[in-house]
């Protein structure tokens, strides 16, 4: 599960698909990335908005993701038999990722890894 999640990552933030994360402009409930239909099928996985908090005596803004499998059968294995075992199926959360205001690619990466490293696959 963790190098299909490592792999998944990867495709989510090359590019310029990480500043979506860090600035998201879309509305709770929507999918920040991946956007692209075709990917959605070849990832597997996607990013669902949540919403913002503030933290800290500085109200630094965090951005909250629900980490969710995506439908449909030419995904990969590893979420494929991930969700199955799931009741709520597509609406089933992986991880919940919190990523700050701003944060820049490596910090994001971290905040993947981090916030995934207790996913198990079935």
């Amino acid at each position: 599960m963790q190098k299909a999640l490592g792999t998944a990552f990867s495709s989510l933030l090359k590019q310029n698909g990480w500043k979506k994360l860090s600035n998201p402009s879309v509305a709770r409930g929507a999918t920040a990335v991946p956007k692209n239909p075709t990917a959605v099928a070849r990832i597997g996985i996607r990013l669902d908005y949540d919403n913002y908090v503030e933290k800290g005596v500085d109200k630094v803004k965090w951005h909250h993701y629900k980490l969710q499998v995506n439908a449909g059968d030419t995904i990969p294995n590893a979420f494929k038999n991930w969700r199955d075992s799931q009741s709520k199926g597509t609406h089933a959360v992986m991880a919940t990722i919190e990523i700050r205001d701003g944060a820049d690619k490596d910090e994001i990466k971290a905040a993947l890894k981090e916030a995934t490293k207790d996913v198990q696959g079935v």
